[in-house]
């Protein structure tokens, strides 16, 4: 098939391609009219044989790009006339006259000389026996010349649903992104409105870090991953408007392993974890809050845990398997994994045997050069 796949693609090598299929037939007759003149006691020696059948095939071998171009202009098949079937028909017999007289006077003289036609009834006798094979050989390359053509354009077909399949991918994942960073920046906007009031020194404060992550956050766009470092960048951006809004109620603990900080993970992924465990969990909580964030190796994947020491939600789904009813954020969460990992990866909401929610997800371990970040 890889050779068909080729097959045309080049002057010089579609010539050699005709001339090596043909002289591979040629061979094959060689062994059989070798074989056969044994049998009948007139055995004939491979010299002969050669030459007798290497001669006729490679005078067919001259004439197939002329059938390749009536192939092309005459196709068959679906949706084409049948006038194109009768115009192969007529070539099918003059390509077999031609290939038999060329035969018969160029190549038959040094071949098998008793065998020249002397005369017009000797040669159209001579044309009649041919006419079988002739006619045969045409068809042989117009069913080899239509394969390779829908074998091509099954390959091409193939080709272009990849890369449909994959711009599709790539759409969705962006048009995922740009559902969070809305859905982010709505719920930020709220919490500094709650504070332009009450003290707007902090809600100024917090306007200048919203805009520092949102410029980080411009810098990456169109970018489906990115390091774990400057996840945890991301992410730190984050808390920090937050803490503003919790105040001494949130305390953030970081464990992450430097051995991980160069693994490619979604960009913006934690931030609607962690999001969400302030939303219900934190927010709900009387007592001090605590966020504790993690990200290390685990059995040859990247396990990222978000822990938070607040009440757990009324419904806990064991896996993502079903439709996440938390909001926006987690639902987007699980789509990108899905779009970016197939069923390489995992997500786990479970009650932490100390108390508490925590939120794991692993993915596999695909590595990125790029500069250590301080953690």
């Amino acid at each position: 098939m890889e050779l068909f796949r080729r097959f045309g693609t080049n002057v010089n090598q579609r010539f050699w391609s005709i001339f090596a299929l043909w002289s591979l037939y040629g061979v094959f007759n060689m062994i059989v009219v070798h074989t056969r003149s044994m049998l009948y006691g007139k055995a004939m020696s491979w010299t002969e044989c050669a030459l007798y059948e290497l001669s006729y095939v490679w005078i067919w071998a001259a004439v197939t790009p002329l059938v390749l171009v009536l192939s092309r202009r005459f196709p068959l098949g679906r949706g084409h006339s049948w006038r194109n079937g009768f115009a192969h028909v007529l070539c099918a017999f003059a390509a077999a006259v031609l290939t038999k007289s060329v035969w018969d006077f160029t190549a038959l003289p040094f071949v098998a000389p008793s065998l020249v036609p002397t005369d017009l009834d000797s040669f159209q006798k001579s044309v009649i026996r041919a006419l079988d094979f002739g006619v045969l050989h045409y068809f042989l390359i117009i069913v080899c010349h239509h394969a390779v053509e829908y074998y091509r354009k099954y390959e091409d077909g193939r080709l272009r649903a990849s890369q449909l399949e994959a711009k599709l991918a790539t759409a969705q994942l962006h048009a995922l992104k740009m559902q969070l960073h809305p859905h982010f920046l709505f719920n930020t906007l709220h919490s500094i409105s709650e504070l332009v009031h009450a003290d707007p020194s902090r809600a100024e404060t917090m306007i200048v870090r919203l805009s520092d992550f949102l410029r980080l956050t411009l810098d990456h766009v169109g970018i489906p991953e990115v390091p774990l470092g400057e996840e945890i960048e991301f992410l730190r951006r984050y808390l920090e408007i937050e803490q503003m809004r919790f105040e001494e109620r949130l305390t953030v603990d970081w464990d992450i392993d430097p051995a991980v900080q160069l693994v490619r993970v979604p960009n913006l992924i934690l931030q609607p974890i962690v999001e969400n465990a302030l939303k219900h969990g934190i927010s709900r909580n009387t007592a001090h809050g605590v966020l504790r964030i993690s990200c290390m190796q685990e059995d040859g994947k990247l396990a990222m845990k978000v822990y938070n020491n607040g009440p757990a939600p009324k419904r806990e789904p064991v896996n993502l398997s079903e439709p996440v009813r938390e909001g926006v954020g987690l639902n987007n969460t699980r789509n990108r994994l899905e779009r970016l990992y197939g069923g390489e990866h995992h997500i786990d909401f479970r009650h932490a045997p100390a108390g508490g929610f925590e939120v794991t997800i692993r993915i596999p371990m695909r590595p990125l050069p790029c500069p250590t970040y301080a953690l």
